[in-house]
Formats: C-alpha cells, sequence, structure tokens
C-alpha cells in the first residue's frame, strides 16, 4: 500500500504571490531556516517508522516532519504546545515554514502529543533514541558546513524544576495516618538534589550555611565555545553528581569529529575536578583546563595531571568556560528549560533534546545567513 498524508499547501488560488509579498515584510528566519535545513529530506524517511503500517492505515495523518517543525516552533519561541497552535494560525511565516495553506489550519495540538508518545514508543521498542539521531546529524551538517567549532569545549549542567506544586506533592505523599493523601508522587523520576551552598546571617546575627535545592532533573552540556553550538548532552536527575557525566559528552563529541585529539581544550568548573576526568583526558590527548579546587598559590594548577596542556592553554581554556553558562542562561529564558513540560526521565530527555535543537538551529541560521531569531513571538507576522 502506498503512503498517504493529508494534503496541505495546495488550497489557495495565488497564495505563492499572496505568501511572497508578506515575508517580505516578516522576519526572515523561518524563511532561511527552511532554505538551509532541508527537514523532509534529513527525517522523513526516519520519522514513518514511527507511524504504525508505515502511515498506510487509518485516516491519512500529517506528514511527520510537518509535525516535527510545529513542536520544534514551540520550542525555538518558548511558548506551550496549545499556544503555538493558535500563533500558527494567525502568522503567514510560520505557515509558509510548515508548508501550508493560509487557509488550512495548523495541525491540533493533541497531534503533537500522539507525535512525542509516537517517539517515545519507537524508541522503547527499538532501544533507540530518535531525536538524538536528530540532533546528531545537524551537528553533523554544521560541520560539512564549514562552521568553525574551534579547539574549546564547554561543559557543564543546568537544573530542570519537577512539574509539581511542591505542597500540593507534600500533601500527596504524606502518610495517610500522618493526615495525608498516601499517594505516590506526581513525578517519581524526578529526584532532590543540592544546588549550591551559601552563608546567611539570622536575625540574631548569627551566621549559618544554608543549603539552596530542588527537585527535578539536571541538562548536562557540552558546548562548542567557538560557535555556542550544543555539541552533546545527557540527561539524569537532580541527585546526579556532574562529575561522572564529564567522560560520556567527551567520548560523544570524539565520536562525532567534535572533539580531535591533541588540539581540543576542555573546560569545565570545580564539580568537574575529578582524578577520573583527568585521566580521560590524558588518556585520549586532549587538553585540560578543568578548574581545580584547592590550588595552592605557589603550585602550577596543571602540573599534577596533564602533560599535553600548557599553562597557557590552561588560563585560555578556563577563559572561555562561560561560554557553557552562556547557553545555559539561554536555555531557560528563551526556551523554557527552566521548568519541566512533561512528567519522567524519558521526557525530560525529549525536552532536552528539542532544546538544544532549537538553540543549534537558531545560532546556525545566524552563522550561515547573518539573520538573528527576534526574541519575541510579537515580531513574527
Amino acid at each position: 500500500m502506498s503512503k498517504h498524508f493529508k494534503k496541505t499547501g495546495e488550497n489557495l488560488f495565488c497564495q505563492d504571490f499572496l505568501i511572497e509579498g508578506a515575508l517580505a515584510h516578516s522576519n526572515r528566519f523561518l524563511r532561511n531556516l527552511d532554505k538551509e535545513v532541508n527537514f523532509e529530506q534529513l527525517w522523513h524517511e526516519k520519522l514513518m517508522q514511527i507511524y504504525k503500517g508505515g502511515a498506510t492505515l487509518g485516516q491519512p495523518p500529517y506528514r511527520p516532519e510537518q509535525v516535527l517543525k510545529m513542536l520544534f516552533l514551540a520550542y525555538l519561541f518558548g511558548t506551550s504546545e496549545r499556544e503555538i497552535e493558535r500563533i500558527i494560525n494567525d502568522s503567514i511565516s510560520m505557515k509558509a515554514f510548515l508548508h501550508i495553506s493560509l487557509d488550512e489550519a495548523a495541525p491540533d495540538h493533541s497531534t503533537l502529543t500522539k507525535f512525542k508518545n509516537r517517539i517515545l514508543d519507537f524508541d522503547a521498542r527499538n532501544d533507540s533514541n530518535l531525536l538524538k539521531e536528530f540532533f546528531d546529524e545537524i551537528i553533523v551538517l554544521a560541520q560539512e558546513k564549514h562552521v568553525d567549532l574551534g579547539f574549546t569545549q564547554s561543559i557543564d549542567s543546568t537544573h530542570t524544576i519537577a512539574n509539581v506544586n511542591n505542597a500540593k506533592e507534600r500533601e500527596r505523599t504524606k502518610k495517610i495516618s500522618d493526615g495525608g493523601e498516601g499517594k505516590k508522587p506526581r513525578d517519581p523520576d524526578a529526584k532532590y538534589g543540592v544546588k549550591k551552598t551559601k552563608k546567611v546571617t539570622t536575625t540574631k546575627g548569627q551566621k549559618v550555611e544554608i543549603t539552596e535545592g530542588y527537585v527535578g532533573y539536571k541538562s548536562h552540556l557540552s558546548v562548542s565555545a567557538n560557535s555556542n553550538l550544543i555539541t552533546s548532552y545527557l540527561v539524569t536527575t537532580m541527585a546526579a553528581y556532574d562529575g561522572h557525566f564529564f567522560e560520556p559528552l567527551m567520548k560523544d563529541d570524539l565520536k562525532k569529529g567534535v572533539a580531535k585529539k591533541k588540539e581540543t581544550t576542555y573546560t569545565a568548573d570545580r564539580a568537574y575536578d575529578d582524578g577520573e576526568n583527568h585521566v580521560w583526558l590524558e588518556k585520549e590527548k586532549l587538553k585540560d583546563a578543568i578548574c581545580l579546587k584547592n590550588v595552592p598559590k605557589d603550585e602550577d594548577p596543571i602540573a599534577r595531571w596533564t602533560k599535553h596542556t600548557t599553562q597557557n592553554e590552561f588560563d585560555a581554556g578556563r577563559k572561555l568556560r562561560y561560554t557553557v553558562e552562556r547557553v545555559n542562561a539561554s536555555g531557560k529564558k528563551d526556551h523554557r528549560l527552566g521548568r519541566a513540560r512533561y512528567l519522567g526521565i524519558k521526557k525530560m530527555a525529549l525536552q532536552t533534546c528539542l532544546t538544544a535543537l532549537a538553540h543549534n538551529l537558531k545560532t546556525l541560521v545566524k552563522l550561515w545567513t547573518g539573520i538573528p531569531l527576534r526574541g519575541s513571538l510579537v515580531h513574527v507576522s
């Protein structure tokens, strides 16, 4: 049986003329993105696998790359999936990006929910990570188009608060004998972790140390300091120790050709000052600029660990550590990574991947065309 999809973008007379005229006065970002990245060529065949019967059964669905692009728009502009449906129906440039006619309605937001569930079900059945494959393909595409990733990678994690109300959660999980509801946590995968400790002064003038922590998840990122692209990511609970995820991020970079032996420097904050991480960098012949804990002023901060890094390389790498902090801030401010959209670590991994895709494609379009994404949805016409 042949594959069948909803026919979109064919209904309105002279719509090409109308769209061209309208887009001449609108933000050109989405138009440039559609030209630079062929979503259908890259991902159509792989996405076909998630449909039962290869999209030959039942009512014709939307083309999978259309649904993925709509989901991508929700992350790009930091809005909800329900809200992006409304915005697309009011936006000429977004409809042109999705290849639907001006008189056609955008796919319903429930279509996005079904699409995400199809991806997660497919991954569970095949022990795969489909969206991670798409993320990796964008990094490969950037390299093929000669984006200069540079020779410094900065690693850090950023926390995402779980999608739960803490006050209600306490009542939910409290034992019935103690006056609670005796129910399971709303998000059983989310764990408590300490973000930082700080000293405060009490009303009595005493100085005490308190901890600041959250229930949620962590996204561990490796960022190219030269291009600001996220090159690798991992997702864990908030309780995970950052230092244990330096090695898999580094090895993922090496696998994709992002990191180059004897040339690339890795930098990270003191949370990654773990003997194993220094040993891994030494073993892979990568330069070491991890910030060190408790180093005496008269001691060479790199002499203890590496033979492949000079003091100047260590200092230069450490000065670029801030780049990952900037990317983390953008993820929270622009793409809503500060709070979980969904429940469970699998869907948190999906959120991190789509956030990283949105950040990378936004960055690449600016590098390729010089056209930035305007931050507000008000500017998208």
